[in-house]
């Protein structure tokens, strides 16, 4: 999985960049700070890149980082315990 965090110029293109994220049905989940022009989205890395090259396309895209999620084995485990004890 693949974090993108992306900071817009405009509110026309963060309107933009907004609609195509909610759209994309890749996306796994997404957190929108309009006071700040800027889009956090979370989604499998292959859709991601693709989802974010078409945004950036469309311009307006200022700036952008992205960050792979990894979770240890241990991780894992310990998140699947809890999702079993809350079950």
């Amino acid at each position: 999985m693949r974090v993108y965090v992306m900071h817009f110029r405009s509110t026309a293109a963060f309107t933009s960049a907004f609609d195509s994220v909610m759209d994309a049905r890749d996306v796994a989940s997404c957190l929108v700070e309009p006071e700040y022009g800027r889009i956090r989205f979370l989604a499998p890395r292959k859709a991601a890149d693709a989802l974010v090259e078409r945004i950036y396309g469309e311009g307006g895209l200022v700036w952008c980082s992205q960050h792979d999620l990894t979770l240890s084995s241990a991780d894992a485990a310990a998140r699947l315990r809890l999702v079993e004890d809350d079950g």
